[in-house]
């Protein structure tokens, strides 16, 4: 029996478009029938009310709630401190709470009920309020001691930059001053002064440039107020570090109820996805009854979404309450399916405290479980037959049915000699009767058909036919017996008519035809046949491997050589040098190195064979995201279209995307794949603060990343200070080819402080 054979998931889903947070998703994958139809009775009630909410112009105001959990999980491990911007956000996703349960406690309902259990935690969200700013920074409005520290911290920096602002002043003449600034080195503030900078001030070296011309001094003179300075900072950084933690301690105590509140939120979520799903739909809530069923003007919600409410046929499914068994015939395609699956998937929505697509009238009984049995294809997993998976669902609903149960059954029986299947069909349709259940069947088998008319409690329907088009009109007709139209339904698609006609003949027992006397040998035939196929399929299976082997044999092959074409290459270098090069030719004496040459003769096929590599095909370069198109493979080197840039790469350096190829080079393919190849987009770079060494590196793999992904313009953000940086930058753009011009951006986007370079 199929997990979800009434494909109750799908429904789910398009509940779950109408869900705000990721606690409603929660709540919506634990969605199903309720163990009580008491829990199913007050679910309904609920969503009943909130329906009414919408509907009077009074909607629930749902905010995008964050996943909170993990923050939670932080806060509950002991020695845990959460940061500032986390504080904060729980802070709100617990205000949000709060305010939609305010809301709702106003009313008389049921709801008001359901968010009684909600804690407001106003006491928590003032604290984390009165400590922290809207970003999550530590707040001393509420702390004279963390105030106090702050102050003395910016007083003592003003006081060391203006006494190193008047010792660069002092050191100028001198000209032992890099550069006017004043800057920061192992946490301490420090000015750039040159290598004999000793002769006119003492102080600390800190650091050097990389091109050993600047030092970083911090002279004597600033050395105890830095000192008092990064003092102060950690002072201040324990004052912060006792706020977060006295906060996260908070947090950690209401842990528990923080959770309820989630829960909660996550269901008034559903509830209000599934009210938005219903008022869509048109659907109602359905009336419970002791005894009978009658969905009317019911539609199956999948066809519902995808037909919409003109194209999806509403049927009306009815058991009376003296009956417990309903047997669908009719012709093939005529909804019979379709009518048990509605059945099924509406009872379990509604069961799951769901409103469902049929009209007010709508009423089904306390149900237990609903069993469905389809006759789908064969259970490939379990190598059975179609019919031997049958059989064994069947033998487990029958062990495990109740009173009360629903069993949908799809042609049972089915998949074996129609006379014993019926037969069976038969003899479990009664057990399940006999064991409390109510049974609904779909059937073409006549001893399935005239069981429904011998036996009391059990009725007949049809789906309905029109004879005269020759078309299923998708409803159910009760009391009858449907036929299975088969022949009228071949004759309206103009089938050969001798066929029909043969077929008749057979049908009524006239076995004297051509056709009739070659069955006598089918049974052979399909044996012999089956033992041919049998074999094919393992030689199949064969062959496979030997090629996978073949290939992954070649694709080994082609990697030596490639390693020894390097290798080759390597010796010539070495070769060069001053060793013994006797010894470098016993390499290329090897025996395998001669196999290894031939093969690199033939790179070119073991290329396409091996790793799929041709002209036109799409490649990435191994290790990166870029992506292109090869236009030409030589020897073991291919040429790769990225963008608007074409570069050569050896065959083992990309790897094969895709087994869809171009005959030849898409036109214009440097225009055309720009935007296809171009994965991401190169930002700008900010080099604000670096040295003119250590800028430019960044500044040169921003530029590669750029001309390999095709990108036309980078923009690199250096500031004004003194200009060097700048300068520097620009002097290295210039030399490089790929540089079609540089510019200043716009006043209103940085002018000087930011260079605009095309590609």
């Amino acid at each position: 029996m199929e997990k979800d054979a009434v494909e109750f998931t799908i429904v789910k889903e398009y509940i779950k478009s109408f869900l705000t947070s990721t606690y409603g998703i929660s709540a919506l994958d634990a969605l199903g029938p309720f163990d009580s139809w008491e829990k199913t009775q007050r679910q309904w009630r609920l969503l009943s009310e909130v329906m009414e909410l919408i509907q009077q112009e009074a909607p629930l105001h749902f905010e995008h709630i964050p996943d909170i959990t993990p923050l939670l999980k932080v806060a509950s491990e002991g020695g845990a401190i959460l940061e500032g911007q986390d504080l904060i956000t729980l802070s709100l996703a617990l205000k949000d709470i709060a305010s939609l349960a305010r809301d709702l406690s106003l009313t008389d309902s049921e709801l008001a009920g359901l968010v009684k259990d909600i804690t407001p935690f106003t006491w928590l969200t003032k604290e984390i309020d009165l400590n922290l700013h809207e970003t999550g920074g530590i707040s001393d409005n509420v702390n004279p001691v963390l105030k106090n520290l702050r102050s003395r911290f910016r007083s003592a920096r003003a006081s060391i930059l203006e006494k190193l602002e008047s010792i660069l002043k002092g050191l100028k003449p001198h000209y032992v001053v890099m550069e006017d600034i004043i800057t920061t080195r192992n946490d301490r503030f420090v000015i750039p002064l040159s290598h004999d900078y000793g002769k006119y001030i003492k102080g600390i070296t800190h650091d050097y440039s990389r091109t050993r011309h600047t030092v970083y001094v911090e002279p004597l003179e600033v050395i105890e107020h830095n000192n008092s300075l990064n003092q102060l900072k950690v002072l201040i950084r324990d004052e912060e570090l006792k706020v977060l933690k006295h906060l996260t301690s908070l947090v950690q105590r209401s842990i528990t109820q923080i959770y309820t509140n989630l829960n909660i939120y996550g269901r008034l979520d559903l509830l209000h996805a599934c009210a938005l799903w219903a008022l869509e739909t048109n659907s109602t809530i359905p009336n419970l009854i002791s005894k009978g069923i009658y969905l009317g003007s019911a539609r199956h919600p999948i066809l519902l979404k995808r037909l919409g409410t003109k194209g999806a046929v509403p049927i009306d499914i009815s058991l009376h309450p003296d009956k417990d068994c309903l047997i669908i015939s009719g012709p093939n395609a005529g909804g019979k399916t379709v009518a048990l699956k509605t059945l099924g998937l509406l009872t379990t929505m509604a069961k799951s405290g769901m409103a469902i697509p049929a009209n007010n009238s709508s009423q089904i009984p306390p149900i237990g479980k609903i069993w469905i049995e389809m006759d789908n294809n064969q259970d490939i997993k379990r190598d059975l037959s179609s019919f031997s998976a049958h059989a064994i669902a069947l033998k487990y609903m029958y062990e495990h049915v109740a009173p009360g149960d629903l069993v949908l059954l799809d042609e049972p029986g089915a998949g074996t000699d129609p006379t014993q299947g019926g037969a069976i069909a038969v003899a479990c349709i009664d057990a399940f009767r006999k064991k409390g259940a109510y049974v609904i069947v779909t059937s073409h088998s006549s001893l399935v058909k005239t069981y429904g008319i011998t036996h009391k409690g059990v009725i007949n329907a049809t789906t309905t036919f029109d004879d005269k088009d020759i078309r299923p009109l998708y409803k159910l007709e009760y009391g009858t017996i449907g036929q299975s139209k088969a022949f009228e339904i071949m004759k309206s698609i103009d089938f050969p008519k001798h066929l029909i006609d043969e077929a008749s003949s057979i049908a009524s027992g006239k076995a004297n035809t051509t056709l009739a006397r070659a069955l006598a040998d089918i049974s052979q035939a399909g044996f012999m046949r089956k033992q041919a196929l049998c074999e094919m399929e393992k030689a199949k299976e064969l062959r496979k491997r030997t090629e996978e082997t073949l290939l992954e044999i070649e694709r080994l092959k082609l990697q030596s050589a490639l390693r020894y074409k390097r290798l080759l290459s390597e010796i010539d270098k070495l070769s060069k040098r001053p060793c013994k090069k006797d010894d470098l030719k016993e390499i290329t004496t090897y025996p395998e190195a001669k196999e290894l040459e031939d093969a690199l003769k033939e790179i070119g096929p073991l290329a396409k064979r091996a790793l799929n590599l041709e002209t036109g095909v799409r490649v990435r370069v191994t290790g990166a995201d870029t992506e292109g198109i090869i236009s030409n493979i030589s020897n073991n080197i291919a040429e790769v279209i990225c963008g608007n840039k074409k570069i050569k790469l050896s065959i083992d350096q990309i790897e094969c995307l895709s087994a869809d190829t171009l005959k030849t080079p898409p036109p214009n393919a440097y225009q055309n794949n720009r935007s296809s190849t171009v994965k991401s987009m190169i930002l700008p770079v900010v080099v604000v603060g670096l040295r003119a060494d250590e800028a430019l590196t960044v500044v040169e793999k921003a530029i590669d990343n750029a001309i390999i992904s095709g990108q036309d313009r980078l923009e690199i953000i250096h500031g004004s200070g003194t200009g060097r940086l700048k300068n520097a930058i620009r002097k290295y753009l210039r030399d490089i080819p790929h540089v079609k011009d540089l510019a200043d951006a716009p006043i209103t986007e940085g002018g000087g402080n930011k260079t605009i370079v095309h590609l």
